[in-house]
């Protein structure tokens, strides 16, 4: 059945697009795990069946996506939800549309050198980017351990790979980093010192995010991303070997065990029906001003809630099984 179900997948991800097929640019901020369900969709094929020419990019820190996104260059953007936030605060016209992953996935990892708390006042912590998910990440980082924010200074070091070896070679004394490469850091023996994945924080953080011109003008198109996006997550969901290979291409990986441990830190906790959860959108605000906005204008639950009600996710999805 498992041979089957892959030549099923193989030939949905090759076969042609429609003639009328919209092209969209989407892009993603890192390797982190929560990424997974969304390279899924796109390898699985599920935004080619819906009739979208989908190409993805790498492209580090949310920050930078959200500005490509303002500039239309990008349609989509897979990331934590710090960077749309701080652009909605500001006026700009994005919102997030679907989140999948509402928990925070974040640790510290720090050297041998680092015995204790205090051994990292003063010292220099590797993030992703100033402005992202892993400054906010390091920031209630701080809090849980009872350091102030002027303690640590960030540096921005890129993706995991980058900043573990920074951590290695001890250009800096920590660093923020989640699954896989969280995993991939303790096998080299660096040590966690902060889990924030053990507090059970909401958060949003498997975020798609798309302008809101985009969305009124190109409405069809958006939902019919969502459907990929839930088909992607149903695929993710149920298979475990797919899913995993997939994780092994994008983040290079190839270490059965980090990419095993990560995938099933993840799957636990990523919803098939991916409605962006307020809780978890008001946790983000928590050191932001809101500009005097809403909740709701932070997030649009409008499309996943008609794909609900046309039984999409009950018999979309579900029909792939």
């Amino acid at each position: 059945m498992r041979k089957i179900s892959a030549t099923i997948i193989f030939a949905l991800a090759m076969a042609p697009l429609p003639v009328n097929a919209q092209k969209v640019r989407m892009s993603y901020a890192g390797t982190s795990g929560y990424n997974v369900p969304f390279w899924v969709g796109h390898e699985g094929g599920f935004f080619r069946k819906h009739g979208l020419a989908s190409e993805l990019l790498l492209i580090s820190g949310g920050s930078t996506s959200i500005q490509a996104l303002l500039a239309n260059e990008l349609q989509f953007v897979n990331a934590g939800a710090t960077p749309a936030i701080q652009a909605i605060t500001q006026g700009a016209p994005v919102v997030i549309i679907a989140t999948y992953y509402n928990l925070m996935p974040y640790s510290v990892i720090v050297g041998k050198e680092i015995r204790s708390v205090s051994d990292l006042k003063g010292k220099r912590l590797a993030i992703t980017r100033l402005g992202g998910i892993t400054e906010f990440a390091a920031r209630l980082a701080f809090d849980k351990l009872g350091l102030d924010q002027k303690d640590m200074v960030l540096i921005q070091s890129g993706p995991d790979a980058q900043r573990i070896a920074a951590v290695q070679s001890g250009a800096v004394a920590a660093a923020i980093v989640a699954p896989p490469g969280l995993f991939a850091a303790t096998s080299l023996g660096l040590r966690i010192i902060a889990d924030l994945g053990e507090l059970g924080v909401k958060y949003p953080m498997g975020v798609m995010i798309t302008s809101r011109p985009y969305m009124a003008q190109n409405r069809s198109a958006v939902k019919k991303f969502m459907m990929g996006l839930i088909e992607g997550l149903d695929r993710y969901l149920r298979d475990r070997d797919f899913s995993i290979g997939v994780m092994r291409t994008y983040t290079r990986i190839h270490n059965p065990e980090i990419l095993s441990k990560s995938h099933d830190y993840f799957v636990k906790n990523t919803d098939l029906v991916p409605f962006t959860d307020p809780v978890a959108v008001k946790n983000a605000l928590s050191t932001d001003k809101t500009g005097g906005r809403r909740l709701e204008d932070f997030y649009d639950n409008s499309l996943i809630q008609e794909l609900v009600n046309e039984g999409f996710v009950e018999k979309g999805a579900k029909k792939l099984r």
